[in-house]
């Protein structure tokens, strides 16, 4: 009995709590009366199989919203770029998970994206789906976002976001244009306006970066770009032809990877004018061909430079050259050359074997325009200094250097080609004395300006017994020789050689111009030069002689019988004078001539005529020589004192002048008498530079 009650019990606990179960399921259907989505615990009136009361936990279902983001053709998308758009889409389910039907779901989000309607709001069709379009605000925006779905189903709001990356759209060239396109080729310093038009995801830029502007003629520096007004897409740029020489330039626009290029024919600019700028010798002059070295110049590079109308250098205009005259040969190379970057063109002028003045013409074309530039005048003169036109002199020639030291003169050495011009300047000219010193203490040289030289000799030790110095000057020179064609250098015509005879450079075996005769005053083939001690013309070594050999390790005063270069030369005798005077006094015929004083012709002292009765005026004549019987000392004075009864008139000359004469100098005074014709007196006083003086008694007889 208890066991039947048992499974009884057990029947009944299964009916129950299956009653319970349906009425849990149709309580979560709707049914009843308790809230709607409680499952358990509720209480209420309804349909479909009982009532209950009851309480329990349990989880609470609501709308849902879940979003989508798709590009056109549908596929998932997580980000956007530039000009592109994208599809949002919504789905919204109420809490049973049915699609609701015109539901409002309201999109936002940042400034980065913008959504189509303005408003972001969309109602949902019989799917429970709302679209929108959304795309970046800009071409330019950049970074990450959030967007939010909102919609309210039954009271209740449902909520659902999505990221989105946003990128800014790359930059595309459209095709360049000129704003007004030239019809003919651009002149020079003209200008073009060139449009740029610039897209971003197939939409005209708002903002532009990065754009580089290039062409081949800016490349070479003879065009420009420079960059605009950029608006509604579109970046403006001026173009301006500053001479371009390539005909057609290309001009290029690039932004990232996109590019577009142009092209546009050019001119180049028209010559303004050719300057001369200068040329490569200091002054103004080249010697004559077979005459350079030791400093001097046979040619000279001239520059001239091409401008355009803006004074701006001109490169690549090929320029004609040509010389005013070509005169013994004389050469302008190269004929034709090219100016540089800078404009600047250059030719060389090569001397020929007559002197001339040149100027050079520079002339160019371009555009159908011809102009040129004169240069300025160069002369073509001074060749080798010749024999016969060394010149050799000195300030004084008799110095009181015989007793006293540091007395100086100055030697001068005068130059000139055959032609009679002076050498160029910087020809050396060595000097050596017999005595006292010559030169500086830097050299026994000196170096010519304008032809011609200085320096000092100046009296110390050692003094010759005869006080007589010689000085030696000698340099490098040609020889004389007879110009017989008048072509201004040496002719052979007896070369045989393979190329032309060159004058100081070839041999020339026979058959050349000759030396001058003999008597013409003009030395020709030459010995080697001494120091000539006696100034006998002789080489002589035992007396003191002293060789200078040119180009030979011995001395030979034999001439070789070839024309060429030597040592040309020039001797002079400087006198060191004593400063004690000796006093000859000369004896004069009616005739005028003269001799000195002898012993026979009475006392010298004694003036014959000038006393008692019937006197008269007399002439007094002497030499003055020193110890050596050299001249006295240049600047000695020569005057009368202490006269009784006796006068003179002015010595004549009263100074003892520059000379190197041998025997000394003649002086003449009239020595005038008292009026009563009485005996008389003078003194007659020799004065050196020095204030020597040597005193000389007369009387009347």
């Amino acid at each position: 009995m208890h066991h039947i009650s048992s499974l009884a019990s057990r029947s009944s606990l299964g009916r129950l709590t299956a009653i319970a179960l349906v009425a849990a399921s149709l309580a979560a259907c709707g049914g009843g009366g308790g809230s709607p989505g409680t499952v358990g615990g509720g209480t209420g009136g309804g349909t479909g199989g009982g009532t209950g009361t009851g309480t329990g936990g349990g989880t609470t279902l609501v709308p849902k919203v879940t979003l989508a983001l798709t590009d056109g053709s549908g596929a998932n998308i997580t980000s956007l770029s530039g000009g592109q758009s994208a599809s949002i889409k919504a789905t919204v389910v109420d809490s049973a998970g049915k699609p609701v039907a015109g539901a409002i779901v309201q999109f936002t989000t940042s400034e980065l994206v913008v959504f189509t309607p303005a408003t972001g709001s969309a109602l949902t069709d019989a799917n429970g789906v709302a679209t929108v379009s959304v795309k970046p605000a800009s071409t330019s925006s950049a970074g990450a976002v959030a967007i939010t779905a909102n919609s309210v189903v039954a009271g209740t709001t449902a909520t659902a976001s999505v990221n989105l990356s946003v990128g800014a759209a790359p930059l595309t060239v459209g095709s360049l244009s000129f704003a007004k396109p030239p019809t003919t080729s651009l002149p020079a310093f003209s200008t073009l306006s060139l449009n740029i038009p610039v897209t971003s995801g197939g939409q005209s830029a708002t903002a532009v970066e990065g754009l580089s502007m290039t062409s081949l003629c800016s490349g070479d520096g003879t065009a420009t770009l420079v960059a605009g007004a950029f608006a509604n897409g579109v970046q403006t740029a001026t173009y301006t032809n500053n001479g371009c020489l390539r005909v057609n330039d290309t001009i290029t626009v690039t932004i990232g990877n996109s590019t577009q290029s142009i092209q546009v024919a050019v001119s180049p600019a028209n010559i303004g004018s050719i300057l001369f700028s200068g040329s490569s010798v200091s002054g103004t002059s080249i010697v004559l061909k077979g005459s350079g070295g030791q400093g001097r110049s046979e040619a000279a590079q001239l520059t001239f430079r091409v401008v355009d109308q803006n004074d701006k250098g001109l490169a690549g205009v090929d320029v004609d050259f040509a010389a005013t005259t070509y005169t013994g040969g004389l050469m302008v190379s190269p004929r034709r050359a090219t100016t540089d970057a800078n404009g600047n063109v250059m030719t060389m002028v090569s001397s020929g074997t007559i002197p001339t003045p040149v100027r050079v013409t520079a002339e160019a074309s371009r555009n159908g325009v011809k102009i040129s530039g004169l240069s300025d005048a160069l002369t073509i003169s001074t060749g080798l200094p010749i024999q016969k036109s060394m010149s050799m002199s000195a300030s004084k020639y008799n110095i009181e250097g015989r007793d006293y030291d540091n007395e100086t003169t100055d030697i001068t050495v005068l130059l000139a080609d055959q032609y009679g011009n002076p050498v160029s300047d910087g020809s050396t000219v060595n000097f050596v004395t017999e005595g006292g010193a010559v030169g500086s203490s830097a050299q026994g040289a000196c170096l010519t300006s304008n032809g011609g030289c200085t320096v000092s000799l100046r009296s110390q030790n050692f003094r010759p017994a005869n006080g007589r110095v010689t000085v030696l000057a000698y340099l490098q020179g040609i020889e004389n020789f007879v110009d017989l064609n008048g072509d201004g250098q040496y002719t052979c015509s007896g070369y045989t050689g393979t190329t032309a005879y060159r004058p100081l450079v070839d041999t020339c075996p026979g058959g050349g111009e000759p030396f001058p005769t003999a008597g013409s005053n003009q030395e020709g083939d030459m010995g080697d030069p001494f120091l000539d001690t006696d100034m006998n013309g002789t080489y002589d070594a035992a007396k003191g002689d002293l060789p200078f050999p040119y180009n030979r390790t011995s001395y030979s005063s034999a001439p070789d019988g070839k024309w060429g270069l030597n040592y040309i030369r020039a001797s002079r005798e400087i006198i060191f004078s004593g400063s004690v005077a000796t006093l000859v006094r000369q004896l004069c015929g009616t005739d005028g001539t003269c001799r000195d004083w002898l012993a026979t012709d009475g006392d010298p002292a004694v003036i014959n005529g000038v006393a008692g009765a019937g006197c008269s005026a007399q002439q007094l004549r002497f030499r003055l020589y020193d110890v050596n019987r050299n001249p006295m000392p240049s600047g000695t004075t020569v005057a009368s004192s202490d006269a009784v009864k006796l006068s003179t008139s002015s010595f004549l000359p009263a100074t003892v002048g520059s000379t190197n004469d041998l025997g000394g100098t003649i002086h003449a005074a009239t020595v005038v008498p008292d009026t009563a014709c009485a005996a008389g007196s003078f003194t007659l006083r020799v004065t050196t530079p020095r204030g020597n003086v040597t005193a000389f008694n007369f009387k009347s007889g």
